[in-house]
């Protein structure tokens, strides 16, 4: 059997940080990897890419949707016929993973290998976990849907705030274990060898072709200034869920990451050329306005769609 673990949270909870330490933890074993992002780029699996690695992207919406649910059904059935002995998903961050159950029992006939569902693990972000949790509905089917709870980010927020979301994460999923941590720092081994998922009645999920996000990309041919790619993020970054990607500037290589407010520009070790920038909204906010403007105020001709 092929063990199957599901990574689910927020955009920017800190997801791909996490599977990173898994392909460190498993790297005596055979795995395989299924990455999804919303936008047309796949930022996250550049991130993660290693030799040696059964990886799939699945990209331009949410593999629980029927935009590209039969991508990941065909993902699955594929690499059921490797000789991989894990599978981890990275869902995207506004993914809603109700029909999670749904799809594995569909696809029983047709694996080559079958596959142990191991359960959801669920990146909560500390930082914005509470004011976004009854404002998106994928967010509590998360959480409603998960099996493992890592409370991420706990050196950004005081003990109060880590109780009231392991409270508000106990009243949507009683049965769920739950960890506190920052940059992900846990046993993941022991967590996955221990998980188990509750096994329960999958039903339709919530993402569908109208309800999903508006992604943006940005591109630049040319070297940008770090002063002024930081003037811009500073301008967009509050009216966004998520923004990521990778820009050559005159530090070298970096790689984008903004939540929210939230923003970091990092030293990248591969060369990058240009800019490749996505952007992720809410549906219905004018980001193409806003986005406008702050390009004319800081990166006008340098940076464009």
């Amino acid at each position: 059997m092929i063990q199957l673990v599901l990574l689910t949270g927020f955009l920017g909870a800190g997801k791909t940080t996490l599977l990173t330490s898994i392909l460190e933890a498993y790297h005596d074993r055979k795995i395989g990897v299924i990455i999804n992002e919303f936008g047309k780029i796949n930022i996250d699996a550049r991130l993660v890419e290693k030799e040696g690695i059964e990886m799939s992207e699945l990209s331009n919406g949410s593999i629980f949707c029927a935009c590209i649910k039969d991508k990941f059904v065909d993902s699955l059935i594929a690499l059921s016929n490797t000789d991989i002995e894990y599978l981890f998903v990275e869902a995207s961050g506004l993914a809603d993973p109700a029909n999670m159950p749904q799809i594995l029992k569909g696809i029983e006939a047709k694996t080559g290998v079958p596959y142990h569902y191991r359960g959801a693990l669920c990146v909560i972000d500390g930082e914005n976990f509470l004011g976004l949790i009854e404002i998106l509905p994928a967010l509590q089917r998360q959480v409603e849907y998960g099996d493992v709870m890592v409370i991420n980010k706990a050196d950004l927020i005081g003990e109060s705030d880590i109780v009231a979301i392991s409270e508000q994460v106990q009243e949507i999923n009683p049965d769920a274990h739950i960890y506190v941590t920052s940059y992900c720092r846990i046993d993941i081994r022991d967590v996955v060898e221990t998980m188990e998922s509750m096994e329960k009645e999958g039903t339709e999920t919530t993402n569908t072709f109208e309800s999903r996000p508006n992604t943006l990309i940005l591109k630049a041919e040319e070297m940008l200034s770090t002063e002024a790619l930081l003037q811009f993020l500073e301008e967009i970054a509050p009216h966004t869920y998520r923004i990521k990607g990778f820009s050559e500037t005159e530090k070298g290589p970096q790689e984008i990451s903004c939540v929210r407010k939230n923003i970091q520009l990092k030293d990248w070790h591969d060369e990058v050329k240009g800019s490749e920038i996505v952007i992720i909204s809410a549906v219905g906010i004018r980001i193409m306005s806003v986005i406008t403007a702050a390009l004319e105020k800081s990166l006008k001709g340098k940076l464009h769609f």
